[in-house]
């Protein structure tokens, strides 16, 4: 840094002419726009100008030819920020010309490193803060101005930090902290007009407004090939010109939003598999028609979904550019380095990174990335996510709403506490302006759970039904109030019930898209592999599980084979057919299945049934049951799987119980959800005789 300070101001007192050289993401603008204002705000504004390669004719990173257009211009020095460590050839350029280089970047440095005036980067130093590329760009200005920063330069680079997915802890913490501050106060013309084109007032902004509102929007400029627009707004002061330029930006990021939703759609019918069928855990997907600019957002899409390691890949003819995203426990730069021999470009850093590479079989490569991935990073594909706390008293949940409040703002490392919430319905409603979204009440709770596009199952819940959810407890913005709300992530109770149309037999011939229920596992997977369909079993990954549901509803998937004794795929309003090889269970069993039916779909009951009766009698839930369970626990047996289940939900154990701990039934979901299954088993007529499940 003390280098790289010497060499600018001997640059600037002597009145040469400087360049800042920046990427084209949300990070690489806001560390352009820091740099070039704070040069700015120290009297060099005449002396400076700033260069954002576009991405699809330049491509990432400080290159050559840029070097040779700087030295036309007659630029003395270059300043990168948000990239330059792994350009070795337009360093070496720049020293044969002359033109000064100083590299400001965050990204993992390759060996050799580039020979340059100094190298400013986080990853020289063991144990530093990961600071992003507008953070390395807020450090050097504070180098530069002995700490007598302008105020906006800290909400500025407080959007690269959130926007980059950096940790939100150490220095970045306090950055984030300060530019907040900043932005509530409306000090930045150009992220104020961005939230306002949202619809967020900025007084109220938060890291997740940053990291979902704004960041978005200036990411967008660089994707679709105008990054000059995001740095432009983000140098302007001018209010009106600032609202104009965002609602620019904001109509660019709806036609991203659509690009998006079309690479995804096609990329789930795409996702290769290995030899056993299963996905690879390092899972890989290409086309020849993809836009560069969205494969970055749709990785980070399925690295979510799939719960692994995921890259994406735009081919051009015999080449193509690919955006990779890892997962927690992986240094994803440093595991794709260990097949360098794939690249012909390679960069990033451990979360995030973008290559170029002859094209290749999907399934080869997908085989290769996936070499020498650790236990850990394996494990997350079957792992849900955790929780932080267990909520039952809603009276807490105003107090636990404040103290949060007080340990903002919460991003990567820094997480806000996920929480599961249960007890029995209160209310429930269909929100949003095509009823897409949920909105439940529980009993004894005043803090409502909002479940973003989950509208659908509000027709299975009535009042007094059990639920449990998990969640984050988030401040709601109405009519410039503010009040907590749960933001749902998942959602655990009664699937939508409907009457259904019944017939005896199997339909002939089979309609397009099919169910077949059947009573175990192992019998799932023999009739699928018999009728040449796919049965969904909660023992598979989660990636696989999810694959399975996308893949249906894209027709990519006709027949499905499940257990009535495991938690069903969420294909509401998929099936023309559920046909029952098995005894249904109970009512609620029967009417579920009918969720799976679309408007004209019908339910079939087999002639040769086998029954379920004794193994639904060993797996009632009853205090009854539950106490011979526990008997049985005491001596060391292992007893019934939902007796246990019970117990280990309500962290109650022998031992602990020998230790004086008591626990309320009551306070347990399963055994309510289990109480509400048996109690409406299927009905018997006055001469013993079972009704028809409610199918007449």
């Amino acid at each position: 840094m003390d280098r790289a300070v010497r060499v600018i101001r001997q640059h600037l007192d002597r009145g040469h002419r400087v360049r800042v050289y920046g990427d084209y993401d949300a990070d690489g603008v806001t560390a352009v726009s820091v740099l070039v204002r704070g040069l700015a705000a120290m009297g060099y504004g005449g002396q400076v100008d700033y260069y954002i390669p576009n991405r699809f004719d330049e491509g990432y990173g400080l290159h050559s030819e840029a070097v040779d257009e700087a030295h036309r211009d007659g630029v003395a020095l270059l300043i990168t920020v948000d990239c330059g460590s792994s350009s070795l050839q337009a360093a070496q350029l720049a020293r044969e010309l002359g033109v000064g280089l100083v590299i400001t970047d965050h990204h993992a440095l390759p060996e050799p490193l580039p020979v340059c005036d100094a190298l400013v980067n986080p990853e020289r130093r063991s144990g530093a803060d990961r600071l992003c590329g507008a953070g390395v760009a807020l450090q050097l200005v504070r180098a530069l101005m002995n700490d007598k920063v302008p105020d906006d330069l800290y909400g500025i680079a407080a959007v690269g930090t959130v926007a980059d997915v950096v940790p939100l802890v150490g220095a970045n913490r306090r950055l984030v902290a300060r530019g907040l501050t900043v932005i509530r106060q409306g000090q930045v013309a150009a992220i104020d007009a961005l939230l306002q084109a949202a619809g967020r007032p900025s007084q109220v902004a938060s890291a997740q407004d940053l990291g979902f509102v704004v960041g978005p929007r200036l990411n967008v400029a660089g994707r679709m090939g105008a990054p000059d627009a995001a740095v432009k707004l983000l140098l302007s002061d001018d209010p009106a010109w600032c609202r104009e330029q965002a609602f620019y930006l904001s109509d660019l990021n709806r036609q991203r939003q659509q690009l998006e939703r079309q690479i995804l759609d096609e990329a789930w019918t795409l996702i290769p598999r290995d030899e056993k069928g299963r996905l690879y855990p390092f899972t890989v997907v290409a086309s020849d028609h993809w836009h560069q600019g969205v494969i970055g957002i749709v990785a980070s899409r399925l690295r979510e979904a799939l719960r692994r390691p995921c890259a994406v890949i735009a081919w051009a003819g015999n080449e193509g550019k690919g955006s990779a995203r890892g997962v927690d426990g992986l240094n994803l730069i440093a595991h794709l380095r260990q097949s360098a021999h794939l690249f012909s470009a390679l960069g990033g850093h451990p979360g995030a990174a973008g290559f170029s590479l002859p094209k290749v079989d999907l399934g080869e490569l997908s085989a290769q990335l996936s070499l020498g991935l650790s236990s850990s990073v394996l494990d997350q594909t079957f792992l849900a996510k955790p929780f932080d706390l267990t909520i039952q008293d809603g009276a807490e949940v105003q107090t636990l709403w404040r103290q949060l409040s007080t340990m903002e703002p919460f991003g990567r490392n820094f997480e806000a506490p996920r929480c599961l919430v249960r007890g029995r319905v209160g209310r429930v409603r269909r929100m949003g302006r095509e009823l897409q979204h949920l909105e439940v009440l529980i009993e004894g709770h005043t803090v409502a759970g909002v479940g973003f596009n989950l509208g659908a199952r509000a027709a299975a819940f009535q009042r007094g039904d059990p639920i449990r959810f998990i969640a984050t407890l988030e401040t709601n913005w109405f009519s410039g109030a503010a009040r907590p709300q749960w933001r749902i992530e998942t959602l655990d109770g009664p699937w939508p019930k409907r009457p259904v149309a019944v017939a005896r037999g199997i339909p002939d011939p089979l309609p397009d898209r099919v169910v077949y229920v059947v009573n175990s596992d192992r019998e799932a997977r023999t009739v699928a592999e018999r009728l040449g369909g796919i049965y969904y079993s909660p023992r598979e990954s989660l990636g696989d599980q999810f694959v399975r549901v996308e893949q249906a509803r894209r027709s990519q998937v006709s027949l499905l084979v499940v257990s009535q004794w495991r938690p069903w795929p969420n294909l509401l309003d998929w099936a023309d057919a559920v046909i029952w090889l098995c005894q249904p269970l109970n009512r609620t069993k029967w009417e579920e299945a009918g969720s799976l039916l679309n408007v004209d779909g019908q339910g079939w009951i087999a002639e040769s049934q086998g029954s379920s009766a004794m193994k639904q009698k060993r797996l009632e839930v009853s205090r009854k049951s539950l106490v011979r369970h526990w008997k049985e626990w005491e001596k060391g047996r292992s007893g019934l799987t939902l007796g246990r289940s019970v117990f280990m939900e309500l962290e109650l154990t022998p031992k602990r119980a020998s230790l004086g701990l008591r626990r309320n039934l009551d306070d347990s979901f399963l055994y309510h959800m289990g109480r509400w299954t048996t109690e409406r088993e299927v009905p018997r007529d006055d001469d013993g005789e079972e009704e028809s499940y409610g199918m007449d």
